[in-house]
């Protein structure tokens, strides 16, 4: 099957991709040289990464900015995709689909458009209706996902925005502050006539979440789906340690999209009867979810 079969057909989403968790793979991924960017608060400047000064403006008196450097427009690229069925080593050799990214197409590979990311920082890109009807970003491992639209010229405009120094303890230290760094973001790349027409947050997909009430990262609503329905199989000692995310969008008309996640997670469970138990093992937790 092809990969838009894999990707675009209702029963293989729920089926073929149940229990094969799709894993961007290691070294066949996007690379910082596959694309150009600039710096659009800051005079359409080549994009440098971020000085002490920018990280130190992203946190001021304990409330966020948005520095100038931190907000980036990407030029549209293709990439070209393809995926192979393996096992993860690392993962206690659990069988995944793996998908490949490559710059030039190897030969079968399907062209898509891609949306990267950078530390810290937001990146959006304008969608293109003349190219590939398929979009791609990630991994996504605590960043948000924003969709917006031109209400003057209909233009869809993807964002991918990330808070890694906000809640290092290395830099701010401040893991309550990172969902406002990363709205704050999104305020500071959006444009006069744009409004926000669909988004991923952190509480969509990641494993544990900020809880402002304990002052500390709880288990979130998915790990918690996810016990009930592995206890509903009958499994026990269900944990779910972290979680890892791509994201997806079909265009279905001019500046019309749909948008999706799948989300792959590292579980611990013991079965029943004479069947191994799980630990460390990789999953499908959400199969498909539209955004």
């Amino acid at each position: 099957m092809t990969l838009i079969g894999q990707f675009n057909n209702n029963v293989t989403r729920l089926n073929l991709l149940q229990k094969k968790p799709l894993f961007l793979h290691h070294t066949h991924r996007p690379a910082p040289g596959w694309y150009n960017r600039t710096k659009p608060l800051a005079g359409n400047a080549p994009f440098v990464h971020l000085l002490a000064t920018d990280v130190a403006a992203m946190v001021v008196g304990g409330v966020v900015g948005a520095p100038n450097n931190a907000v980036i427009e990407q030029n549209n690229i293709d990439i070209y995709l393809d995926i192979t069925s393996g096992k993860q080593a690392f993962f206690s050799n659990a069988p995944a689909n793996e998908l490949h990214a490559y710059q030039v197409n190897p030969g079968a590979a399907l062209a898509c458009q891609y949306l990267s990311w950078e530390d810290s920082c937001i990146v959006s890109m304008d969608l293109s209706n003349v190219g590939p009807p398929w979009m791609m970003s990630g991994p996504f491992n605590g960043c948000h996902f924003y969709v917006t639209q031109d209400t003057v010229t209909n233009q869809v405009r993807v964002h991918h925005a990330n808070a890694n120094k906000i809640g290092m303890s290395t830099d701010h230290n401040r893991p309550d502050l990172a969902e406002a760094y990363m709205d704050g973001l999104m305020a500071a790349a959006q444009g006069p006539n744009e409004v926000i027409t669909h988004q991923m947050r952190k509480d969509d997909y990641l494993a544990r979440i900020w809880d402002p009430i304990a002052g500390a990262k709880v288990e979130s609503p998915v790990t918690l789906a996810y016990r009930n329905y592995k206890q509903g199989q009958g499994r026990t000692h269900v944990a779910l340690h972290e979680t890892m995310c791509l994201v997806f969008g079909i265009r279905t008309a001019v500046n019309t999209w749909n948008f999706f996640f799948h989300v792959a997670g590292v579980a611990d469970y013991h079965r029943s009867g004479l069947r191994s138990n799980r630990q460390g093992y990789l999953k499908t937790v959400i199969p498909w979810q539209a955004i």
